[in-house]
C-alpha cells in the first residue's frame, strides 16, 4: 500500500466516530489530532491519478451546475483506441472554468479507478460488513450545486483538500427542506471525517476556494436484510430483527470476494518476506473450533483447518494486510509450517498473497 496503511486508517476513522458498528445515533463528527495520520494525501493522489487515468469510463464521471447535469460532450472527450479499449479525456481548460463558476465535478465509484482508495472501501466493508461505495466532488465556488437534500443510505465524508461548509439535520431521518436550529453547522477541513445518517437532510456548500471530499456510501447487512424481509413477506410474517451474530454468518456464506490475486503464489507455492497477505472474503469469516479442528465458513465455503492454526487464523482475519515477515513474528507455527498455510490459502482462494 502506498502512502498510508488503508485497513488501520478506516480502524481510526470509526474509532474517531465512537465505536467500530455501523454509527449510529445522529450526526457524529471526527477531528483528526495535531500530529494525525496523513493519509487524506494518499487518497487525494489517488483523486488525481483517476482524473487522468485513460481507461476510465465517461459514465464514472458527472459535471453537475445548478442542479443540472452538464453534456459530456462539453467537457470530455471519449475514443476507442486499438483493440476496441476506451479512451476518455477531460478537457481542462472547460472544467476550470465551470468549477470556478461553482459547478461541481463528480466522480462515482472512485474506488474502481484507484487502488488506493479500493482498499480504504474494502476495509471499511470488511469493519462496517457493509455494502460500501465511494464517490468524489470537486468544487471551487461558494455555492452548492446541490440544494438540500437527503440520501438513502448511510455515508462518511471525508474531507480531503481545501474547506467545505456543511449543515446536517439534528433530527435522523427527517427529509424537511428546513433543517432543525440545533443541527451540525461546521467548516470541514483535511482529515476530518463526518457520519451521516440515511435519510437525514443536509446543505453542503464551498468556501470560495478548491475543494475535494469522499463520500463513503454504505449499507450494513444491507443485502442479507433485504432477503430475510422477503422471505417473511412471502409467508405473511413481520420480519424480526436479526442479531448481529446471524447476520455474520448469513454474511459468509455470501460469495463476495476483495480485489486482488495470488496467482503467482498459488502457483509457485513461493511468498517472500515482503509478501502482502490479506483474507479474500469482502466480510469477516464466521470460525467454530472443535477438538481438534476449525471449520472457517468464508465466501459461501466451509473450510476445514488443524486446530494448532487458530492463533495464525484469528491474525489474518482480523482483515488488514501483512507482510509474510510480520505473520511470522505473530504467529505460533514453524515456519514450515506457515508457508504450507499460506500456500494452501492461496491454491484455495481465501488467501491474496501479493507483491
Amino acid at each position: 500500500m502506498t502512502g498510508f496503511d488503508a485497513f488501520a486508517h478506516a480502524q481510526t476513522l470509526l474509532a474517531g466516530l465512537g465505536d467500530h458498528e455501523p454509527p449510529a445515533g445522529g450526526v457524529r463528527l471526527h477531528e483528526p489530532a495535531a500530529d494525525g495520520t496523513t493519509a487524506h494525501d494518499a487518497l487525494l493522489d489517488g483523486v488525481w491519478s483517476a482524473l487522468a487515468r485513460p481507461g476510465a469510463l465517461a459514465t464514472n464521471f458527472r459535471l453537475v451546475e445548478s442542479g443540472r447535469q452538464v453534456d459530456r460532450s462539453r467537457w470530455m472527450r471519449s475514443r476507442v483506441g486499438d483493440g476496441e479499449v476506451l479512451h476518455t479525456a477531460l478537457v481542462p481548460a472547460y472544467l476550470h472554468s465551470a468549477v470556478e463558476r461553482g459547478a461541481t465535478l463528480v466522480i462515482s465509484h472512485l474506488e474502481a479507478l484507484d487502488e488506493r482508495v479500493m482498499l480504504l472501501c474494502e476495509a471499511l466493508e470488511y469493519l462496517l460488513r457493509a455494502r460500501a461505495w465511494v464517490n468524489c466532488y470537486i468544487t471551487a465556488g461558494e455555492n452548492s450545486a446541490f440544494d438540500v437534500h437527503s440520501d438513502d443510505h448511510d455515508a462518511l465524508i471525508l474531507q480531503l483538500l481545501g474547506r467545505k461548509h456543511w449543515e446536517v439535520d439534528s433530527r435522523v431521518g427527517a427529509r424537511s427542506r428546513d433543517l432543525a436550529p440545533d443541527s451540525l453547522d461546521r467548516v470541514l477541513t483535511p482529515g476530518m471525517c463526518l457520519s451521516v445518517p440515511r435519510d437525514t437532510a443536509h446543505r453542503v456548500s464551498g468556501t470560495g476556494e478548491l475543494t475535494v471530499h469522499l463520500t463513503v456510501g454504505y449499507e450494513p447487512f444491507a443485502d442479507v436484510r433485504e432477503e430475510t424481509r422477503a422471505a417473511h413477506a412471502l409467508v405473511g410474517r413481520t420480519a424480526p430483527d436479526p442479531d448481529p451474530e446471524w447476520l455474520t454468518t448469513r454474511l459468509a456464506l455470501r460469495p463476495d470476494r476483495r480485489a486482488g490475486a495470488s496467482l503467482r503464489s498459488a502457483l509457485t507455492g513461493e511468498v517472500g518476506s515482503g509478501t502482502r497477505i490479506r483474507w479474500a472474503s469482502r466480510y469477516p469469516p464466521y470460525v467454530t473450533t472443535g477438538d481438534e479442528h476449525l471449520t472457517v465458513t468464508t465466501m459461501g465455503r466451509r473450510i476445514r483447518l488443524d486446530r494448532r492454526l487458530e492463533h495464525t487464523i484469528t491474525l489474518l482475519t482480523r482483515g488488514g494486510a501483512l507482510t509474510y515477515d510480520e505473520l511470522v513474528a505473530g504467529s505460533d507455527l514453524p515456519d514450515a509450517d506457515l508457508r504450507a498455510l499460506v500456500a494452501f490459502g492461496a491454491r484455495n482462494d481465501f488467501l491474496i498473497c501479493e507483491g
